[in-house]
């Protein structure tokens, strides 16, 4: 009789995301209480620290959980979880706004902190939420599936989160910058703000070749 291996706990898999955005979720709190009592610079680079973690961890496993889960799932399951995942998004770009902005002003300006913390409990609710969903679905699926497809809705959710990342850093920090056009093709999600954003990166870099183009051929020997 062959011997068969135990098939592994497909749960402590799957927990990884609730986890994940509990784990972001108490950074998130962390940042909004110390918004008031940390300097400037400090702040802005636990924000920044903090918008990685979204971009490189989170955002990667909501696009797997679309791709993999929420299809299983019936409606009221699956919509809220969607829903979560645009509000996440939404205020991913929101927060990356604000964050640049903070390089070109002073986070101690009323205005400037009123907008920040808004942003952070918003960000806070919709993290909250979402984990709630996540939470809420994980126990559904221990409820339905068998062992053997809980373990491998494990392993495809885990080898999605994977892709997903990969495409989200290639797009998100490319060597050059991308168009406009590119980014809004392969990320949909991104709002016009930051596409126009990265055309005007793109417009600059093109502008700063072109000068030095300029200038080389001003300084090089006369054509004969």
């Amino acid at each position: 009789m062959p011997f068969d291996e135990p098939v592994p706990a497909p749960i402590p898999d799957l927990q990884r995301l609730p986890d994940t955005t509990q784990r972001i979720l108490d950074t998130l709190q962390q940042i909004t209480r110390d918004l008031t009592v940390i300097p400037a610079r400090v702040f802005t680079s636990r924000l920044e620290a903090l918008i990685d973690e979204l971009v490189s961890s989170l955002v990667p496993l909501m696009a797997a959980e679309e791709r993999v889960l929420c299809h299983r799932l019936d409606r009221a399951l699956g919509d809220p979880l969607r829903e979560d995942h645009r509000e996440v998004r939404r205020l991913v770009e929101r927060l990356s706004m604000l964050s640049e902005g903070l390089e070109r002003r002073s986070r101690r300006a009323t205005k400037i902190e009123q907008v920040l913390l808004t942003a952070l409990q918003q960000m806070t609710i919709a993290l909250d939420a979402l984990r709630t969903h996540q939470q809420a679905a994980l126990r559904h699926l221990s409820d339905t599936l068998p062992l053997d497809e809980q373990a491998h809705l494990a392993a495809t959710l885990d080898a999605a989160a994977l892709d997903a990342r990969e495409q989200t850093m290639l797009i998100v920090r490319p060597v050059i910058p991308p168009t406009a056009a590119h980014v809004l093709r392969n990320r949909p999600d991104l709002n016009a703000a930051y596409a126009m954003s990265l055309a005007e990166i793109e417009r600059r870099v093109r502008g700063g070749a072109a000068s030095e183009g300029e200038t080389n051929h001003v300084a090089g020997p006369p054509s004969r």
